[in-house]
């Protein structure tokens, strides 16, 4: 088969910093066709960044017979809406995350993926990187023994101006945009819902800034997960799984770079460790979407399979935090 050729929706800052890298370090895709409300700006980003084509709206990417597969890297309150007219192409979805900012919406969506048989991922990449796999690794082997804890941090300074993230319609907000990665992490690892949510918001208006919350699920350790996010915050991905017999920490979780570490750590000394090499973070997710669409493998982590209940955890969170103002 020749080189998968994606259409692209929209010209968020994402597609020439993450996806499109990644596309290239894979070299089993093309960018084939990118849409944006604005020819021009279409036509200027296509000519930038190696684009074959460039369309004046999202329905022409759509349309686009040639197009094999579609990335959706638009802000949240539009991905219900496009997510569910590319499911009608019956032509695999990689949709940025959280696949919409309501549970009603996600659990539409799922379900009318399966109704299509479609394959619809959520892009959290990390779900494909090796460092992910070996946390895995370690923790099913019990190197850690049983799982008390997960403490999650995903901070970040978003100072930019105008910035969607900000809008309340758009489903902006610290936790939509961050929190949705520790609560994945944490329905990945316990595939439960917490059975106790307690959480608060430090408001901007009326978006969540930063959210601290702790989720406690069933059994008899009552594992919990203790995240905090924030758009005031010096860049941070810190993770820690904290069992009965060690821990493991992790540098950077979601998106690792040259030299970042993850340790087994037992008896407060470093028993493994695991270095990453710096291929760039969605590699690995863009290069399973290509061996699927090949035939080469089944699909792992389809939005249909794992989308649910991170959907279902989050709006536990969101029922249940309090807020202050600041």
């Amino acid at each position: 088969m020749d080189r998968i050729r994606w259409g692209i929706l929209g010209t968020a800052a994402i597609v020439s910093g993450a996806f499109l890298p990644a596309l290239r370090e894979e070299r089993g895709g093309v960018a084939w066709r990118i849409g944006s409300r604005d020819l021009e700006r279409a036509k200027l980003f296509a000519q930038s960044h190696g684009v074959v084509h460039a369309s004046g709206s999202y329905r022409e990417v759509l349309e686009d017979d040639q197009v094999d597969a579609f990335y959706i890297p638009l802000p949240n309150h539009l991905h219900y809406e496009w997510t569910r007219a590319l499911l009608d192409t019956g032509k695999p979805i990689l949709c940025e995350k959280p696949l919409t900012g309501s549970l009603v919406l996600t659990q539409e969506l799922v379900r009318r993926a399966k109704e299509k048989h479609g394959l619809l991922w959520e892009a959290y990449a990390f779900q494909f990187q090796p460092q992910w796999m070996r946390v895995l690794q370690w923790i099913s082997q019990g190197a850690i023994g049983e799982l008390e804890e997960i403490h999650a941090t995903f901070n970040t300074k978003l100072e930019r101006a105008g910035d969607v993230r900000w809008v309340k319609a758009y489903d902006g907000g610290a936790f939509n945009d961050l929190g949705c990665y520790p609560v994945h992490i944490s329905e990945l690892l316990m595939k439960s819902l917490p059975i106790e949510v307690s959480a608060r918001a430090e408001m901007q208006e009326d978006v969540d800034k930063a959210v601290w919350a702790s989720l406690t699920y069933p059994g008899d350790l009552r594992t919990q997960l203790l995240m905090n996010v924030s758009f005031c915050r010096p860049y941070d991905t810190f993770t820690r799984f904290v069992g009965t017999n060690g821990e493991i920490r992790v540098d950077k979780m979601y998106h690792p770079g040259v030299r970042d570490n993850i340790e087994l750590r037992q008896k407060n000394r470093v028993i493994k460790e695991l270095t990453m090499e710096g291929q760039r973070p969605f590699t690995d997710m863009i290069a399973h979407i290509h061996q699927v669409i090949r035939q080469e493998r089944p699909p792992i982590q389809l939005a249909t399979e794992v989308g649910i209940l991170t959907a279902e955890a989050m709006e536990q969170v969101r029922s249940q935090w309090s807020t202050v103002d600041r």
